[in-house]
């Protein structure tokens, strides 16, 4: 198995401060916020997003949380939720090992929440938290099909270089197949 440095301590810490937000390990108690987040957002989410076409039901989401729960705990891949202040679910983001020494980042932003640095600040987090708690990652990426632009201006803020382009099989609305690369490598010292 890759990953996995002390059993039954995840690499990754259960919460993460991410300048406006807060970043908490997903867990199947908070499926109703997701569910009302989804719900919210489920526009603009299926339109890149497979998992949210069609709208999940609470079922289906409960199911993908025990998942995201049980690979935190593997220390294969590591699943969080965005809160503002005052606990309001506004997002997602989560890193996910590609090979023993790549890693890659996705997020996710309620609609109502949007442009407000939420994504970038939770990709920082992450990258910081995987070059600081997984020493064998030497890079992380992050994916996104060419199409997403407000997807696609969260790299280069936290800078990372666009380093190449996949194609990749059109399974939502919003997706042209074609993908772009964005990759950083760990800081020297």
């Amino acid at each position: 198995m890759v990953g996995r440095q002390d059993a039954g301590v995840p690499s990754l810490p259960e919460e993460l401060r991410a300048g406006p937000v807060t970043l908490r390990r997903s867990r199947v108690a908070h499926l109703a916020a997701v569910m009302e987040a989804v719900a919210q957002s489920h526009a603009e989410l299926s339109r890149w997003m497979p998992w949210a076409d069609p709208m999940p039901s609470a079922d289906e989401e409960a199911a993908a949380l025990r998942l995201m729960e049980e690979r935190f705990d593997a220390d294969l891949d590591w699943a969080y939720l965005l809160f503002e202040p005052g606990d309001e679910l506004v997002g997602g983001a989560g890193l996910r090992r590609r090979s023993t020494d790549t890693a890659e980042i996705g997020y996710w932003v309620r609609s109502d929440r949007t442009r407000r640095g939420y994504a970038t600040a939770a990709a920082g987090a992450l990258t910081a938290a995987a070059f600081a708690c997984l020493p064998t990652i030497e890079r992380v990426e992050i994916r996104m099909d060419q199409a997403n632009a407000a997807s696609a201006a969260v790299p280069p803020k936290l800078g990372y270089t666009l380093v190449g382009e996949e194609q990749r099989e059109v399974v939502t609305s919003g997706h042209t197949g074609r993908f772009w690369i964005w990759s950083v490598s760990r800081p020297t010292s």
